[in-house]
């Protein structure tokens, strides 16, 4: 004889499947309801990035000897997308550096984006314009070579950088954050429909440190 026909043997024991069914349920969405409200109050989830659109309408080399007095000239836009995972927990952004590179070499610093706020679950949007004509790069006689080859196909692997502090709301830490885009560029035609951007996915590089 199992133990719950003897529990339930005599005529005043009020015990019953569908009551302990109804408890284990209750149970049951009393723990989830708990592990929610852990995991929206105690743990912090890092953003998530991505590029969305980017237009190339110049990018000139004019080579110079040696590849580390280059000049080039060029025209991005590019627009990103930073999206706040956090159930409960607003993201605030300091102000963000933005630089663009070619082969490894930086060839624009000039950006920057507005300090923000990201509320819990919701995503920005920054759009980044960059332009310079004749500006000095440093590339490498490597670089050279690559961009003469990116050239003759009429398309650029360009990296995009974000550099910024956030701080979780009710948090101290300021946490030092990172984000790379890659870029893959078709030179276009100003006067001409620009060709279809793959929207693709950034990487993230934080701070190991508390509260971050």
């Amino acid at each position: 004889m199992a133990f719950w026909e003897n529990w339930c043997k005599d005529d005043d024991c009020d015990c019953s499947w569908t009551k302990v069914i109804i408890w284990a349920l209750v149970v049951a969405v009393v723990g989830g309801l708990i592990a929610v409200l852990v995991i929206a109050f105690a743990v912090v989830y890092p953003p998530k990035a991505t590029a969305d659109d980017a237009v190339l309408q110049r990018f000139a080399l004019a080579p110079g000897n040696p590849a580390a007095n280059s000049n080039i000239s060029y025209n991005v836009t590019a627009t990103l997308s930073l999206k706040n995972p956090n159930i409960y927990r607003v993201i605030s952004y300091g102000p963000l550096a933005v630089a663009f590179s070619f082969n490894g070499t930086r060839f624009d610093e000039s950006a920057t984006v507005p300090a923000f706020d990201n509320k819990a679950r919701k995503t920005a949007t920054l759009h980044v314009t960059v332009g310079g004509v004749a500006k000095p790069v440093k590339l490498s006689a490597e670089g050279v070579k690559e961009f003469s080859a990116e050239n003759a196909t009429g398309k650029f692997d360009v990296e995009v950088r974000l550099d910024t502090v956030l701080q979780y709301k009710g948090r101290k830490a300021k946490c030092p954050l990172v984000v790379i885009c890659p870029l893959k560029l078709q030179l276009v035609d100003p006067n001409v429909a620009a060709t279809a951007f793959q929207r693709n996915k950034c990487t993230i590089l934080r701070a190991k440190m508390s509260g971050c």
